[in-house]
């Protein structure tokens, strides 16, 4: 009868075991994708510059946007990717491939080429160098991952 009793306790206590074992593991988990869902809704893209480079016969601008992290953890850019538009007109895509690390509540900012498709090239530039400081607007639209999650991105500049 005691052998019996010791048996039906042990179970009970493995039992016990497996389920705050169960429950540390869950709230580990759910820890971690909250912690990265919420920098999801924290992360903060911004569209710097948009300036022209390159030499005439191959014409490309350069683009800097700006990667704001809030959070108090280091978080991993994995691609950026997107078009950019000045005076609602495309000039080309933008992106960027391969980890990087932006620090816990620094900015970095990230440097892109784009090379524009050869119809709206002479135009974008001519208005780039022509238009008064503050009377074009340029617009990134684009997508990035970090760390696993998909964050659209819409900004612009003028």
């Amino acid at each position: 009868m005691v052998t019996y009793l010791t048996s039906g306790l042990m179970r009970l206590k493995k039992a016990a075991l497996k389920k705050t074992i169960f429950w540390l593991i869950g709230g580990a988990a759910a820890l971690y994708f909250l912690a990265r869902y919420s920098f999801s809704q924290k992360a903060i893209f911004l569209l710097r510059s948009v300036r022209p480079s390159g030499t005439l016969l191959r014409p490309t601008f350069t683009v800097e946007i700006a990667v704001q992290n809030p959070t108090n953890q280091r978080v991993v850019l994995k691609s950026l990717a997107g078009s950019i538009y000045v005076q609602d007109k495309y000039l080309g895509n933008v992106a960027s491939f391969g980890d990087q690390y932006i620090e816990p509540n620094s900015e970095s900012i990230l440097k892109l080429s784009a090379r524009p498709n050869a119809l709206g090239v002479f135009q974008s530039i001519k208005e780039l160098l022509t238009q008064p400081v503050g009377s074009i607007s340029v617009r990134f639209t684009g997508s990035a991952n970090v760390d696993g999650t998909n964050i659209p991105i819409e900004n612009s500049l003028v």
